[in-house]
């Protein structure tokens, strides 16, 4: 604060000139007034209030609102002055207010952060300008009850009743001079009950002995990501193929194929083993982000197999298959338990159907697939992928369903498939891990990665870095305040890597060419990916809760400060939100085993998942909303948000959606999550339509079949917010051209393409825009000698049509390049500028032909 104290303000010169003349006047006119007397009680001139606010670290991570404080009268009894004043007169400078004007510290914040019901809570107002001491107090009873707000501007209390409410607060200062501003707080519904961690662990036992089976693995590095893919060498170790034929007396063909590592194999026959290796066949190369997704793909495949099978023996014998709903309840449990002393396929006895999925595939085997599958990249290596396209490629604007595709690090640039950017609005980036001191895996692009990057932008697509960690081991070990600062940490490194300008990392020459549009930066914005999280019950999750509450709230507020869009998406598990879709790998892969160092494939083959995966979700519906209202700050009406005629946007410049990764089958998860943002009652009216049209389900591409996945692109684009794709590792031709066509089909059936002629525009903007240039210098100096010179206007009829010419040429370019060029697209003060400037030249060039033609005298 710039303070009210008498010593200070006598430090400015204007008022030391004005004590001095006043001093001068008096003294000549004996007329000085006697110092008066110090009120009892106030505080010296010369010092600060004691009562002045002190900071605290809570912070208000809220959107900005449009609304500001409203001034109100001064009070009618202000407080004692330290300096009074004499009747009649009037007061001296050093005990007029502060020059600035009185308000809240955050004048545009106009929500505070969210409430739990039964857990205790505080929040503290501060207030800039005026003169302390300040007085804060609620006008009405909008406060939720249990809480209260007191004259130092504290709301603290326990919430007993969870909903939205807006109260108003009226902020007075030491003069009575004073504002009202009113706020909103919600409060959550009670959270699922946890130990909370002490401030300060206790020391642990100090360690005498280490697992050997720690010493014979790998520690994890910082910078690993992991993926699940079937490859052929798994598929080839179930079903090794058959040695070709050869010619009778040939040496190499005695030798028999090597015996594969038998981890639950040798439970297998040889026709089951081929049979396996069959049917699995359609999640050859299709990868998956998570162990969960990946399992979820193998157990639908194998049930997905049992249930024809039974279909088909039913209809030989006549009997009755089981129901859908029977194998769904089945296939939930089916891996679940302790597998069998000896394995079914080493024995000829007929085979229940409920016994039928992990008979195909062993629990054991089930296990080795997975371990098996699981590839561990480096975040600090990477590539970029290929990609395809002419023009710019892209929708003039997308206003039906969002199509967001993964790009991740390892991608390969040969093999994999050509990246269409007609299809993405948004890529995200996978991943940059961080470790346990909060430091984010930069992101430095080669010279291809460079290019990729400037393509996505060329194309008119938005480019999202995903900030990435599954082991959550180091959170147990950190008191709550360091705990809260690594998370600030890896909020504000994730938020300047992707602010980086392109030109930084290499300069090229059309970056020097001026086409009034903004350098592109690395990044558009944050995709937030934090996997494997403990669940509700674990003795970690109160503390992963509180990190990663900090985390997000960190984030919304560093990209509130940044003057440009972004996008915070929130990718997390389905079962992560309905516990319903959740499964026993989920479990195993929170559990702190999973987040140590991979053991021998044998002791995890023999380990069985639990049989009923714990309850609760790790995210719930309200704190989406509450992550919403934080960063798009919308307007509410009897608590609801309020919708205009064109639907709702963000009124700041952050928007926040939820990628959510779907188990398959896909036919009834997508249901599920569905059904579930249908029934739950922490949403309501509009709050649920926006909710739902920002939730984006991410699938493995090729991980359905072409019926079920043009299924589940019309599903997702009538009842959801789009799609997001993870792609194949490797290409797959077919695969593709069905996935774009259904994509063109479905969701970007009813948006409308670039034409040709904006394709060859885009595609060569850069020549386009020094050619704008150079045409507009020519028109200018034409112009200027027309005016200047009598010899040039002396030409006359033939210079003035070339003038014509000359703006015309600058003008059809520019005009193109608003029209067809997304970086003036983007950015509307550039457009807005740009046709200003057409416009100018153009009535320019006019004038010659329009002024009329005085007769000589």
């Amino acid at each position: 604060m710039r303070g009210g104290s008498l010593g200070a303000r006598a430090g400015r010169p204007g008022v030391r000139r004005g004590l001095a003349t006043a001093a001068l006047l008096l003294l000549g006119n004996g007329l000085l007034w006697p110092a008066p007397a110090a009120t009892p009680g106030a505080p010296a001139a010369s010092q600060p209030s004691a009562s002045a606010p002190t900071s605290t670290s809570t912070s208000t991570l809220a959107p900005a609102s449009a609304s500001a404080p409203a001034a109100i009268p001064p009070a009618p009894n202000p407080p004692a002055l330290a300096c009074p004043v004499q009747p009649g007169r009037a007061a001296p400078e050093a005990c007029l207010g502060d020059p600035d004007p009185l308000g809240f510290e955050k004048t545009a914040v106009t929500a505070l952060p969210a409430a739990t019901v039964d857990v205790p809570y505080r929040y503290r107002f501060q207030a800039v300008g005026g003169e302390p001491p300040y007085a804060f107090s609620e006008v009405g009873s909008g406060l939720p009850a249990g809480l209260a707000l007191d004259a130092n501007g504290n709301v603290q209390g326990t919430a007993t009743v969870r909903g939205r409410r807006t109260f108003t607060v009226e902020l007075r200062d030491r003069w009575g001079q004073g504002v009202r501003q009113q706020f909103a707080l919600n409060v959550a519904g009670p959270r699922s009950a946890a130990p909370k961690p002490a401030s300060a662990p206790a020391a642990a036992p100090a360690i005498q002995t280490v697992p050997i089976d720690a010493t014979q693995a790998p520690l994890r590095s910082p910078t690993s990501v992991d993926a699940w893919r079937l490859t052929d060498a798994v598929l080839e170790k179930i079903a090794p193929p058959a040695p070709p034929d050869v010619a009778e007396g040939d040496a190499e063909a005695v030798a028999p194929p090597p015996v594969p590592d038998a981890d639950g194999l040798d439970e297998l026959s040889e026709a089951g083993a081929a049979q396996l290796a069959l049917l699995l066949q359609p999640l050859r190369n299709v990868e998956y982000p998570t162990r969960g997704l990946f399992a979820a793909a193998l157990d639908a495949r194998v049930c997905a197999h049992a249930a024809a099978l039974t279909d088909r023996v039913a209809l030989e014998t006549r009997q009755t298959a089981p129901s859908a709903d029977q194998w769904r309840q089945r296939c939930a449990t089916a891996w679940q338990g302790p597998p069998p002393k000896v394995p079914p396929q080493l024995v000829e006895a007929p085979v229940k159907w409920q016994d039928l999925p992990a008979t195909l595939m062993p629990p054991r085997v089930r296990a080795w697939l997975i371990e098996q599958a699981m590839q561990r990249h480096d975040a600090a290596v990477s590539t970029a992928p290929g990609w395809s396209g002419t023009g710019c490629n892209c929708l003039i604007a997308a206003t039906s369903g969002k199509v967001y595709g993964v790009v991740p690090h390892w991608s390969d640039p040969a093999h994999g498939p050509k990246l269409d950017f007609s299809l993405y609005e948004r890529l995200l980036s996978y991943a940059q891990p961080f470790d346990d001191d909060g430091n984010v895996t930069p992101l430095r692009p080669d010279a291809g990665q460079l290019a990729f990057l400037r393509a996505v932008h060329r194309y008119g697509s938005k480019l999202d870095v995903t900030v990435y960690r599954k082991d959550w081991q180091f959170l147990a070990r950190l008191p709550e305040d360091q705990r809260r600062r690594v998370a600030e940490q890896v909020a504000r490194q994730a938020m300047r890597m992707i602010d980086v300008p392109l030109s930084h990392y290499a300069r090229r020459w059309e970056d020097r060419i001026p086409g009034l549009a903004a350098d592109p930066y690395l990044g558009d914005g944050i995709t937030l990916f934090l996997d494997a999280v403990p669940l509700p019950g674990d003795s970690r999750y109160a503390a992963f809760d509180d990190f990663r509450q900090r985390l997000i709230q960190t984030l919304i507020a560093e990209m509130r400060k940044g003057r440009r869009p972004y996008t915070l998406n929130l990718m997390l598990q389905a079962g992560d939100l309905v516990p319903a879709l959740r499964t026993a790998d989920d479990v195993a892969a929170s559990a702190p085993a999973a987040a140590a160092q991979a053991a021998p494939v044998r002791a995890k083959a023999a380990a069985v998942p639990p049989a009923t995966p714990p309850a609760g979700a790790t995210w719930t519906f309200d704190q989406l909303l509450d992550t919403l209202v934080q960063a798009e700050d919308p307007r509410f009406e009897d608590g609801r948000i309020v919708t205009g005629n064109e639907g709702y946007v963000s009124r700041t410049n952050v928007t926040v959606r939820y990628v959510v990764a779907l188990p398959e089958p896909t036919v009834q998860s997508k249901k599920t999550l569905r059904e579930a943002v249908e029934t739950t009652p922490e949403l309501v009216g509009t709050n649920r339509a926006i909710v739902v049209r920002r939730i984006v389900p991410m699938v493995s591409a090729g991980g359905a079949e072409p019926r079920q996945m043009n299924d589940d692109l019309a599903y997702f684009n009538d009842n959801f917010g789009g799609i997001a794709l993870w792609p194949q590792p490797v290409a797959d031709a077919a695969t593709g051209a069905l996935l774009a066509n259904g994509i063109r089909e479905t969701i970007l059936a009813g948006e409308t393409r670039e034409g040709a002629l904006c394709n060859v525009v885009c595609d060569w903007r850069w020549a386009m825009r020094a050619a704008f240039w150079v045409g507009l210098t020519v028109a200018l100096v034409s112009l200027a000698l027309f005016v200047a010179s009598c010899r040039v206007r002396a030409l006359g009829r033939p210079y003035q049509l070339y003038l014509v010419v000359a703006g015309i040429v600058p003008a059809v370019i520019g005009g193109l390049l608003l029209r067809c060029d997304p970086d003036l697209a983007a950015s509307q003060i550039s457009g807005r500028l740009l046709a200003a400037v057409l416009v100018a030249v153009f009535a320019a060039m006019l004038l010659p032909l329009l002024k009329p033609r005085v007769p000589k005298p």
